[in-house]
C-alpha cells in the first residue's frame, strides 16, 4: 500500500522522502547509541561515587582507630606519670624526709645517735619495660640511721617511716644492746628512697 502510494509520487518527492527516511533512521540510531553511552557513563559515575564513598569511609575508620590508639597511649602515659608521682620522691621531698627523721625518732621517745645521708645514686635495678628516658631520671638516695630506745617504740618508728605511698625501703636492720645497757636496745638501719630527679 505504501509502495503504491510512493510510486504515484513525483520522482523528486520520492527522493526527498528517501532522504528524510534515511535521516530519520540516522537520528534514531544516534539517539540509541548516545543513550547507551550516556547510561554507561552514568553507571560508571555511580560506581566511582560508590568507590569514593567506600574509600572515604575506610579512611575515616582508620583515622578513628588511630585516634583511639593515640588517646589510649596518652591515657596510659598519664596513668604511668601519676603512679610515678605517687610512688617516688622529688629531690627536695627526699631531703625534707631525711631532715624529719630525727624529729620523728624523738616523737617516739627514741634518742637519735647519728644520721648519714648519701648522695643520689643511679638506680641499678630497673624494669625492662622502662625506657631509657625514664631510667635517667630515677635514682636512689639513702641515709644510715642509728637510734636507741624502747624496743616497741623502735618498731612503731620503723612502721612510720615505711607507711607512706612513696617507696621507702629499710635495709641492713640490726638491733643490739649497747655495752652496759640492759633495757634499751640500739637499732641501726639504712633508709633507701626512690627519687625521680625530673621532679626537682
Amino acid at each position: 500500500m505504501i509502495v503504491e502510494r510512493l510510486s504515484k509520487l513525483d520522482k523528486r518527492v520520492r527522493i526527498v522522502m528517501a532522504v528524510l527516511a534515511v535521516f530519520a533512521m540516522a537520528c534514531i540510531c544516534y539517539c540509541a547509541i548516545t543513550r547507551s553511552t550516556l547510561v554507561k557513563l552514568l553507571q560508571g559515575s555511580a560506581k566511582r561515587s560508590h568507590l569514593a564513598s567506600t574509600y572515604t569511609n575506610s579512611e575515616n575508620q582508620q583515622l578513628h582507630l588511630r585516634l583511639r590508639n593515640l588517646e589510649k597511649q596518652l591515657e596510659d602515659k598519664k596513668k604511668h606519670l601519676e603512679k610515678q608521682i605517687q610512688t617516688t620522691f622529688s629531690t627536695e621531698a627526699a631531703l625534707q624526709f631525711f631532715e624529719n627523721i630525727n624529729a620523728t625518732a624523738i616523737a617516739y621517745n627514741l634518742k637519735p645517735i647519728s644520721k648519714t645521708i648519701s648522695k643520689p645514686e643511679k638506680l641499678t635495678a630497673i624494669k625492662e619495660k622502662e625506657s631509657d628516658s625514664q631510667q635517667q631520671f630515677l635514682r636512689t638516695q639513702s641515709a644510715k640511721i642509728v637510734v636507741t630506745g624502747n624496743f616497741f617504740d623502735i618498731v612503731d618508728f620503723l612502721k612510720t617511716l615505711t607507711n607512706r605511698p612513696q617507696k621507702v625501703c629499710l635495709i641492713n636492720l640490726q638491733t643490739a644492746l649497747p655495752a652496759g645497757e640492759k633495757f634499751l636496745p640500739q637499732a641501726s638501719f639504712k633508709v633507701v628512697l626512690l627519687i625521680d630527679t625530673s621532679k626537682g
